[in-house]
C-alpha cells in the first residue's frame, strides 16, 4: 500500500522533488506519514510544521484526495492505499 505526496512549487527545493510516493501500513495516519516523510526530507517537514506544537503551520495546508485535512481530522486523518496528499500554500502562489 502506498500514497502519493503532491509537493507545491514554493516548496520544491526543501523536498528535492515535486511528487513523493510513500509505502503506509494499515493504519497509518496524516501525522505518521509526516514522521517518516521526515526521515526522507527534513527540510520539507520543517518548513511545513510548527516546531512548538507540531501542528501545520498556519500559511500551509495538506489537502487528501482535495480536502483539507483540516476539515476531517486533522494531522490525525487516516490513510488508505492510493490515497492523494497535496501539501501546499495557503497563500496563492
Amino acid at each position: 500500500m502506498e500514497v502519493t505526496i503532491r509537493i507545491c512549487e514554493c516548496l520544491h527545493e526543501e523536498a528535492g522533488t515535486d511528487l513523493i510516493k510513500v509505502p503506509i501500513g494499515d493504519r497509518e495516519t496524516v501525522d505518521t506519514l509526516l514522521i517518516k516523510l521526515g526521515r526522507r526530507s527534513p527540510n520539507l517537514i520543517e518548513a511545513v510544521l510548527d516546531p512548538r506544537t507540531g501542528g501545520l503551520r498556519e500559511d500551509f495546508d495538506i489537502l487528501l484526495n482535495g480536502r483539507s485535512i483540516q476539515s476531517i481530522r486533522g494531522i490525525h486523518t487516516k490513510l488508505k492505499n492510493k490515497d492523494e496528499l497535496t501539501i501546499s500554500s495557503s497563500e496563492t502562489e
